[in-house]
């Protein structure tokens, strides 16, 4: 398996833009969102090597060339970790020729872990915890209406308030 450096994502994203242009070139703009470890590597929380960039949400006409650049647009079950408004927290990442490159909030992606809470995950999750905006994240986590928008099971909740009160006694200063 082929590990991604953060030059080697930003390649592909300019290569998926030049796809893109060639395409369809007509006036309009496509619009991809970026989650996971890739996002983390994009916007420098850390510089580990990942082995894909996970999509959360893109422009359809796009989902056929994924493949060629080590895009995974087929997170459902990810997908299912971010809250309702993850969307109101977008960062622009890059304006290419045809495509707007977005990523999702820190914090949305910590609590997104949180809910996987799997090995690389806790690693993520330690290497970026120095620039989690704490109070932000504690709204986000606490608020019981807004997590349940989260597609997580009883259990999966209880587990998640389990990790993100480990995380908070272990990293937040």
């Amino acid at each position: 398996m082929l590990m991604l450096s953060k030059d080697e994502l930003l390649e592909r994203l300019e290569l998926l833009d030049a796809d893109a242009a060639s395409l369809y070139g007509d006036d309009g703009r496509y619009n991809v969102v970026i989650a996971g470890s890739g996002a983390l590597i994009l916007t420098g929380y850390t510089s580990r090597a990942t082995s894909d960039i996970d999509v959360l949400d893109a422009t359809k006409e796009l989902y056929g060339l994924f493949g060629k650049y080590q895009m995974n647009g087929r997170i459902s079950a990810y997908e299912n970790s971010f809250l309702f408004n993850y969307p109101d927290r977008l960062k622009l990442l890059h304006s290419g020729e045809k495509i707007d490159f977005y990523v999702v909030s820190l914090e949305d992606i910590v609590i997104s872990k949180l809910c996987a809470y799997r090995p690389p995950d806790r690693d993520d999750l330690k290497a970026v915890a120095e620039f989690v905006d704490w109070d932000k994240l504690e709204a986000m986590a606490s608020d019981e209406n807004e997590l349940r928008t989260v597609k997580m099971s009883d259990n999966q909740y209880f587990y998640f308030k389990i990790a993100y009160k480990e995380y908070q006694e272990g990293f937040k200063p």
